[in-house]
C-alpha cells in the first residue's frame, strides 16, 4: 500500500544529521566486505544516530556503543540497527531512503525490541524524519501509514521506567537540567552565586560587558568548578551570564583560574555540546591566559545545552534548560 505523505507529517520529527554522524557511519561501513552490506550499515547508522540524538534531546538515557549496530562482526551476520536505552531494553531504528514507500524490517529483529521507530533518511544526507513508532512488527515491510506518533515510544519508555527503579533513577539524573530562565525570575540554585561574592576583592574583570546599552538586563552568575586537577582546595570559576532578547536568551560562558592564580592551565578546554553531546563550539586555554571565553550563542525557551570543562583525563559537564 503507498503512504499518504500528508498522514504522517503531523507527527514526524524532523532531524538533522551532524557531519559526526555521517563519518561514523561511513568509518563502520568501511568495515564491511562488500559494497552492498557496506550501505545497508551505513543507513542503519544513520538511523541509530538520529534515533539517539532525538532520545538524548529528551532525556532519556541510552548506550549507542553497546548495540549490535555498533559492533562490525555482529553487523556481518545481521541486517541490525538497535539501540539500548539504560536499563530497559532496545529500540530498533530502521531507515528508510527519501523514494520507498515502505520500510524493511528483517525478521532477525522481530523479537528483543522495546519497538520500532523508523527514520526517513533525505537524500542529501543532512536531514531526516523520524516518522513514527509502533511495538511489534511480524512482517518484513512496513508501511509508513501503520505507524504510531512518536510520543508512543516516550509513554512505552515511562512505563518501562515504573517497574524499573534503576532505568527511573537513570532518567532523572539525565533531566537534571539547571532551568536559567529562573535566573531572569531572580531564582538561583544555592551553588550559583554572585560574581561579587565569588571574587571577593580580586581583580579580576569578570564583567561581560563589551559596549553597554541602556535597558540591559544582563544577569550573571558563577560556580566553583573542581577538576580534582592538583590545586588542593581551589576550585575553577565558571562565570554564565544571560541577556534577555525579544526572540530568546544570549549566553555567554568564561572560565577563570583558581583563587590566587593569575592564570589558566594550559590545554584546559571549555565546550558548549548539543543535548546528544555534540561539540558545537569550544577554546581552548594558552600559557598566561586570565580566562577563555566562548563566542556567545543564542537560545529559546525549552532549548537544552551543556557547558564542559575538560583537562587530560579529567573533566565535569553542567547542563542548562534555558
Amino acid at each position: 500500500m503507498i503512504y499518504n505523505t500528508r498522514e504522517i507529517e503531523n507527527f514526524a520529527v524532523p532531524m538533522l544529521i551532524g557531519g559526526k554522524g555521517r563519518r561514523k557511519a561511513k568509518q563502520l561501513a568501511r568495515q564491511q566486505p562488500t559494497r552492498e552490506k557496506a550501505e545497508q550499515v551505513y543507513f542503519n547508522i544513520l538511523a541509530v544516530w538520529v534515533v539517539n540524538n532525538y532520545l538524548q534531546w529528551m532525556g532519556i538515557p541510552t548506550e549507542l556503543k553497546a548495540g549490535d549496530s555498533w559492533n562490525p562482526i555482529a553487523c556481518l551476520g545481521s541486517d541490525v540497527a538497535d539501540l539500548p536505552l539504560t536499563g530497559l531494553g532496545r529500540v530498533e531504528c530502521r531507515p528508510m531512503r527519501e523514494h520507498q514507500q515502505t520500510c524493511r524490517i528483517p525478521p532477525e529483529v522481530w523479537c528483543d525490541r522495546i519497538g520500532y521507530v523508523v527514520v526517513q533518511i533525505k537524500d542529501s544526507l543532512t536531514e531526516a524524519n523520524i516518522l513514527g513508532f509502533i511495538p511489534r512488527v511480524d512482517r518484513q515491510q512496513l508501511s509508513p501509514s501503520e505507524l504510531q506518533p512518536l510520543e508512543d515510544l516516550l509513554t512505552a519508555v515511562e512505563a518501562l521506567c515504573r517497574s524499573d527503579t534503576t532505568a527511573a533513577n537513570a532518567i532523572a539524573s539525565a533531566n537534571n537540567f539547571l532551568r536559567l530562565s529562573e535566573w531572569l525570575q531572580g531564582i538561583f540554585a544555592q551553588n550559583w552565586q554572585s560574581p561579587q561574592t565569588i571574587f571577593g576583592d580580586r581583580t579580576v574583570a569578570y564583567n561581560f560587558r563589551n559596549s553597554p546599552r541602556d535597558g540591559d538586563a544582563e544577569v550573571e552568575r558563577a560556580k566553583l568548578i573542581d577538576l580534582e586537577m592538583q590545586f588542593g582546595n581551589q576550585s575553577l570559576v565558571l562565570l554564565v551570564a544571560l541577556t534577555p532578547e525579544p526572540d530568546g536568551v544570549v549566553v555567554r560562558v568564561r572560565l577563570y583560574p583558581p583563587d590566587g592564580e593569575t592564570y589558566l592551565p594550559p590545554n584546559l578546554n571549555l565546550a558548549l555540546l548539543s543535548p546528544s553531546g555534540e561539540i558545537l563550539q569550544d577554546v581552548r586555554s594558552r600559557r598566561q591566559d586570565n580566562y577563555i571565553q566562548l563566542p556567545r550563542f543564542r537560545g529559546e525557551r525549552g532549548e537544552r545545552f551543556s557547558i564542559q570543562v575538560a583537562l587530560e583525563n579529567a573533566s565535569i559537564v553542567e547542563r542548562f534548560e534555558i
